[in-house]
Formats: C-alpha cells, structure tokens, sequence
C-alpha cells in the first residue's frame, strides 16, 4: 500500500482557512469558560461583536457541561475583581494628588511665593485630579456588573445562545475516573491540565482534563471537526514557537483523532474575531481584536500565588548573587534574555504569557517590585536575602529604641515622612538623600505647628555627606533633630528563602 506525504502524519497538516470556515458552519465550536468570563471584562463594543459571532453559529456551538460549571463556580469572583479595580486606581490616584500637592507646596516656599498664588495653582491640581476622578468613577459605574443573575444582561444574553447546546454531565462513575486520569497525566506530564498541579485539589486539578473528556465524548457521539476557542494559552494546550501559538499540541490532535477518527482545531477568542469577517457573515469592529487580546494578555499574568511568589523568590536569589540589587542598563538585556531561556523563570512565565509579556513581567519585578522589597516594603519584601535600612530602622535611628512608625502616617519609601510614636509620645520624621534637604526642611517647617514632639530628619545616602557639619548646624538652628544613615544591603531577617 502507497500513501501520500500526509498519510499517517494528518496531524502535521497546519489548518486552513477553508478547515475553520468549515468547522465554523459544520463542525462542533466549543467555547471554553475563560471566553465567556471574559464578556464582563470586555467593553460594550468587543462584548456585542463577540456575541455576535456566537449566535451566528447555530447549532454548531456546543458548552461543554465542566465549561459551564466553571462559569458559575468563578463568576462572582470575576465580577467581584472588576468592583475592586476602580478602587484600587482611586486610591493611587489619591496618593499622587497629595504627592503632587505636597511638590507644589515644597516648591512655593523655597521661592516665597505668596499663598495667593499658591492657593491657586493647588485649586487648579485638585480640579483636575478631580476631572479624572469623575471620570474613572463614572465609568466604573457604567461597567458595573450585578451580582443578580436576574438584573446581569450577560447572563440574559448568554442564556438563549447556549439553551440545547450545553453537554451533560459526566456518570458519577466516568466523572471519577476521569479525575483519577487527570491526576496520572499532571505526574506523567500529559495534556491537557498538568500546569494546574498547584491547585489545591484534585477537582480543581482535573478542571481542564474534564472539559477535554466532555469534548471527545460529544464528538465521538456526533462525528465532527472541533474547533476550541479559548483564551486559555498554557502549554498543556497549545504548541509554542518562539513564544507564538501554532496550534494544539500533537498529543491532543493523535488523540482527538483515535477517539473520533477527525480533526481538532484551536484559536484564540481574539484570532476569531479578527478574522471574523472572512470566517463567518459577521461584520465586527476591528478594534474588538485588540480589546479581547489585550484582555486576555492581562488575564495570562494571574497565576497562581503560589507559582508568582516561587518565580519571584529565584528572581531576587540570582539579583543577590548577581551583587547588583536592580541590574543596571548595562547587563540588563542580557541577564533577562538569559532568564527567559531559562526553563526555571521564563519556561515557567511562558505557560501564562508570551514571550514580550514574560520580558514585562520580569522586567517589572526587577525594577519597583524589588525597589520596594529592598527597603521592606510591598508583598514581597521577605523574599530578597538582604535589605536596605527600613522605615523601621529609621526611625529608630532617629528616634531612639522603642519608636516605630504610627500605623496609617506613612509616605514614601526612598525619601518619606511618617508621624513616629513610642507609645505614649509622638515625633514628625522626614528622611530622604542629599539632595533632598532643603525639601525636608520645608516639611519639618510645615509640620512646626503640629502638636508632636521636636521632628526629626534624616538624610539617608550611599555615601559620605559632603558637609556634614552644615547640615547639623542649618537643622539645628530650624529646632530639628538631625541624622545620616549611610544605606548599606544587610541579611533580611524576615527572608523566608
């Protein structure tokens, strides 16, 4: 017997657009979960011209019955994140219009500028700081989803799409073996799933082999082509080149193919609104693409705690090692070209987000989130070896044992200010490097009327003071305390390394 060079190897032949076109009218078009969740996170525009697509497709769209589940098991969650959002951009918002208040307070008295002017330009600040405010607030409104599935139009909306087209439900007995399979596959590292081995338990772990199962089930039933649109971009699902999707790991097409003697196909939600207008009848915005593959970069980098706090700690270990506590410019593009090859950070990164993203991502941890952590601040300050002097610290320093910052006062980390307190009393602290002196005199002057005790201020620096001796005289005559914390990296106590 003579066959051609596709015969035996049918999986190797890459789709085209007459398979998903196909597909799309005659196959079996399975939406996965992370798709529909994401209709809350899209704007009103993408969400319709998703729908759209959707409804088009008839009786060739089928839900698997583990797709659902996890609509309903995450959906309030998904609409709880939303919520938290705009509060989250308020309060930073917040933090920058004092930021900025505090900037064109400092400025105005070095130049004796008179408070009418002064009073001016700040009413101006706040109203604009107020626009923008508005602004978010409004539009946090605007997309606000309920909680009632009576009142949610998504729900509404979603609710006709998918009557008759929902699988069942695994028997008791096929649900268990199959959650017995996914076990086996995530130790021997089969597809799909076995990226979810962090998961706390073992119905959650399955969660991906269940919907897989539910899949050749339907189609062994009613053969067909399958195409599988998520949004999900791991590698226990797809085949990566140099960051790129080339399509469904061969493993998945051999088996799709001996349970049902087809083809399984799989695209992004945003590859098929991007090409919806040659793949189906429906016209959408072009912007949509964009909106659902931004949306779905973003969702890629909510990894499990578990796996950010591990990719962060070895981050940090090489940084230590590496004695540079930020990596400058000069090794930068190196050390993080290297990272990204690395099967420890960037093999890990790249099952959640492309390689650009695993580039962000670790470029993102490396500068502020170490920053931070360098001086004991943020989420994770107990993973880097050593550290700067604290807040803590400096205050003590200031101070004296037995004084700490007062919960709630305070701001900044590299240069900053908090109301110090022993318990009984209270002292205004400022601190910051050389340069910033005559601000930090500004603060303590506008502090003076406060009902605190003498203030204190800092100057924490690298090296020596150029002239020690006038910073003390000038802080002396000003009624104020004065210090020189020279910064230097010491063991972290707190390293849970």
């Amino acid at each position: 017997m003579t066959g051609g060079i596709f015969n035996g190897f049918e999986d190797y032949r890459t789709a085209t657009e007459d398979d998903y076109r196909r597909t799309l009218t005659g196959g079996l078009v399975v939406f996965d979960a992370n798709v529909l969740l994401n209709l809350y996170r899209f704007n009103s525009t993408t969400r319709a011209d998703l729908i759209k697509v959707m409804q088009s497709l008839g009786d060739s769209l089928w839900v698997p019955h583990q797709v659902m589940r996890e609509f309903w098991r995450n959906r309030e969650s998904v609409i709880d994140q939303l919520g938290e959002t705009p509060k989250e951009s308020l309060t930073r918002l917040d933090k920058a219009r004092q930021d900025a208040e505090e900037a064109v307070r400092a400025w105005s008295n070095r130049i004796y500028l008179p408070e009418g002017e002064r009073d001016g330009l700040l009413t101006r600040l706040n109203g604009a700081f107020q626009a923008v405010r508005h602004a978010i607030s409004e539009q946090a409104a605007t997309n606000a989803h309920p909680h009632d599935t009576n009142a949610d139009s998504i729900v509404s909306t979603l609710e006709p799409i998918v009557a008759g087209r929902t699988g069942a439900a695994l028997p008791v007995d096929d649900h268990d073996a199959a959650v017995a399979e996914a076990e086996r596959r995530i130790a021997a590292k089969e597809p799909p799933g076995y990226l979810d081995k962090d998961k706390p338990d073992a119905e959650g772990r399955a969660g991906d082999y269940l919907v897989w199962k539910q899949i050749l089930v339907e189609a062994a039933q009613r053969p067909r082509d399958v195409l599988l649109v998520t949004s999900d971009g791991k590698d226990d699902w797809w085949r990566r080149a140099k960051g790129q999707l080339r399509g469904p790991r061969w493993e998945l097409m051999a088996e799709f193919r001996r349970s049902t003697g087809h083809r399984l196909f799989m695209i992004t939600a945003s590859e098929l609104i991007r090409r919806a207008d040659s793949l189906t009848d429906v016209h959408v915005n072009p912007e949509s693409a964009e909106e659902i593959e931004r949306v779905e970069n973003t969702t890629a980098e909510l990894m499990p705690p578990e796996v950010v706090r591990s990719l962060v700690a070895d981050i940090y270990r090489r940084i230590a090692e590496q004695h540079d506590s930020m990596l400058v410019s000069s090794n930068k593009h190196r050390v993080i070209s290297e990272w990204i090859e690395d099967p420890a950070i960037g093999g890990l990164l790249l099952n959640y987000m492309t390689a650009e993203d695993a580039w962000k991502w670790i470029d993102a941890r490396r500068s502020e989130h170490t920053l931070h952590a360098l001086y004991g601040r943020g989420p994770f300050a107990d993973l880097v070896p050593v550290r700067y002097q604290t807040i803590d610290d400096i205050v003590i320093t200031a101070c004296g044992p037995g004084w700490y910052p007062e919960p709630g006062t305070t701001r900044g980390d590299i240069s900053g200010h908090c109301v110090a307190t022993n318990g009984t009393s209270t002292r205004y602290v400022c601190w910051g490097d050389e340069g910033d002196f005559n601000t930090l005199l500004d603060a303590v002057a506008r502090e003076g009327n406060t009902p605190h005790g003498k203030p204190a201020m800092v100057i924490v620096d690298f090296g020596r003071l150029s002239d020690p001796a006038y910073y003390s005289s000038v802080a002396h005559k000003a009624g104020v305390d004065f210090t020189h914390i020279k910064l230097e990296l010491r063991p972290n106590p707190d390293y849970a390394g």
